[in-house]
This record gives structure tokens, C-alpha cells and sequence, in this order.
């Protein structure tokens, strides 16, 4: 399940994770808070929260996550990873490369700094 952040800037959507993410999560919740945001901003930063309650990604959930980068490559500024989860660490930090925008990966009891990082210019 993917739940949304209040009270964050608005060029920032925030969503956090709990349980197991479906295609459905990305469809119903991310791709239109990401689309809210750009309708209003060019760029927009991400503040991704995976925290201990976060089981696991469905197939579909990994696939409408790439999905969602790449309808908008050049739209991103930066994006905050705040994870309890070694793998997601890991992986983040490897696939970075390859995601548009800025990309860092904080842990668990980071997330003030996250959100200050996606602020700063």
C-alpha cells in the first residue's frame, strides 16, 4: 500500500510504503500526485518513505514504477529514498546511475535531513 505525505512543498509529492505494493498502488496513488505536481511545476523532487512495515514490491509495482520515471525523464529534480531496508538501499544506490535527477538514499531516522536535502537548491 502507498500512502501519500501531507503538508509537504508543493513541487514535492511524498508517498510511504507499507505492506506489499501492487501495480494498482502506482496507478491509484503515485502516477496522479506526480501528475498533480507537474501540471503546476516543471521539475518535481520524490520523497520515497520504505520503511519497517514495507514487505515487498509485486512485478506490476516494479513495472509501473520504471513506468512512471520514464513518462516524465526530464521532470525530475531529486529523489529522496528514506528506507529501513538494506536491498532497497542497495539497489537505489545502484540504479541511480541510471534515474534522472538527483538521487540519495537516507536511513530510516534520516528523514528530516531527507526532507531538507529535497529543498535545498
Amino acid at each position: 500500500m502507498l500512502e501519500l505525505i501531507d503538508n509537504l512543498p508543493g513541487d514535492t509529492v511524498g508517498v510511504s510504503a507499507h505492506g506489499e505494493l501492487t501495480a494498482e498502488d502506482y496507478r491509484k496513488v503515485l502516477a496522479p500526485a506526480i501528475e498533480g505536481a507537474l501540471s503546476q511545476h516543471d521539475k518535481i523532487n520524490v520523497l520515497y518513505e520504505i520503511g519497517p512495515t514495507f514487505e515487498n514490491f509485486s512485478a506490476g509495482a516494479m513495472l509501473q514504477d520504471a513506468l512512471v520515471g520514464l513518462r516524465h525523464p526530464l521532470s525530475w529534480h531529486r529523489i529522496a529514498v528514506v528506507t529501513s531496508h538494506d536491498w532497497i538501499r542497495n539497489t537505489v544506490q545502484q540504479a541511480s546511475a541510471l534515474i534522472p535527477g538527483q538521487v540519495k538514499v537516507f536511513e530510516w531516522a534520516e528523514q528530516k535531513d531527507a526532507l531538507s536535502w529535497l529543498a535545498s537548491e
